[in-house]
């Protein structure tokens, strides 16, 4: 079996959290992928500066709350933090290595070259996150086909 790995970049959480819930109605599970964020993510989600709305959201801002809200609560229920990275999935075992040098550099499985891990990265720090599926051809083209309707930044595949 010839292995590969996806890497799917998306700018913002609301755009990822669309993802997740996307990749879940085609029938992956959160162990058929990870994720990697940047740790500042819970602050994020959960409000940053506690303020309160000057009026209530519309039914439409609710409704992405809601989505945002439930998927990434998945996603952070059980993530290892790695740095200035949170890793959720199976990845975060393999990636728990990686604290003295670059994340996705130690992940050697991926075949991910230097530039890459290092342009990822800093896009990571730049508010970006990465879904990451690991499998043979047609499993990635059905994830990939899948996470293109999510407006990604990018879906690149690895050969692993």
């Amino acid at each position: 079996m010839n292995q590969q790995c996806l890497v799917a970049e998306f700018a913002n959480r609301e755009k990822l959290a669309i993802a997740l819930e996307a990749l879940g109605k085609d029938g992956y599970s959160p162990q058929d992928y990870s994720v990697v964020t940047a740790s500042d993510s819970a602050n994020e989600l959960s409000g940053g500066d506690g303020g309160i709305a000057d009026s209530p959201p519309s039914e439409k801002t609710t409704g992405a709350a809601t989505l945002a809200g439930g998927a990434i609560g998945a996603l952070l229920a059980a993530p290892t933090m790695i740095g200035p990275f949170l890793v959720a999935g199976p990845i975060a075992g393999m990636a728990a290595g990686a604290v003295g040098g670059g994340l996705l550099a130690s992940v050697k499985s991926w075949g991910l070259d230097d530039k890459a891990s290092a342009s990822y990265e800093k896009n990571l720090q730049a508010g970006s996150s990465l879904v990451v599926i690991e499998g043979d051809n047609p499993k990635l083209n059905a994830a990939a086909q899948t996470l293109q309707t999510c407006d990604p930044v990018s879906v690149d595949r690895y050969q692993a």
